[in-house]
């Protein structure tokens, strides 16, 4: 079975046992990837976030097109991230350069508030636009 397969089945049994924290059941398609990293220049040296990363399609385009970026990914599917890893090291991109961390977008930004030195220029998301869930304790009726 080839590594994009696996992937794709991979991302796909993600989707269905965590339904809330996935917004499609597919990763996302090549066009897509390249418009969203569009506006990352090439040679940029400086901090890059990628919030909802999956099995990290936009994640190795965005390695791969920016090689002197500092890329943080944020994936909160713990099988999800490890995949990510797993086809950032098969495509030899160097850990030390693209750092995957397993946990919530709002927490990965909370601790990156702190660190007034290594704020990013661009945040990729691609976190769905979904129905949110309210907290009980929102104040809306």
């Amino acid at each position: 079975m080839s590594n994009t397969l696996k992937t794709h089945l991979h991302f796909l049994w993600a989707a269905l046992l965590k339904q809330q924290q996935m917004g499609a059941i597919m990763p996302s398609q090549r066009f897509l990837v390249n418009r969203m990293i569009a506006p990352v220049p090439q040679d940029y040296r400086g901090r890059v976030i990628e919030l909802g990363a999956g099995s990290g399609a936009l994640t190795l385009r965005l390695a791969a097109r920016c090689p002197q970026a500092r890329i943080l990914v944020c994936e909160i599917n713990r099988s999800l991230a490890q995949v990510n890893r797993s086809n950032l090291a098969a495509a030899g991109v160097d850990s030390g350069r693209v750092e995957v961390v397993a946990d919530s977008a709002e927490t990965v930004l909370a601790q990156l508030c702190r660190k007034a030195s290594d704020k990013p220029d661009f945040i990729i998301s691609g976190i769905p636009l979904g129905k949110s869930r309210r907290r009980p304790d929102s104040g809306h009726h």
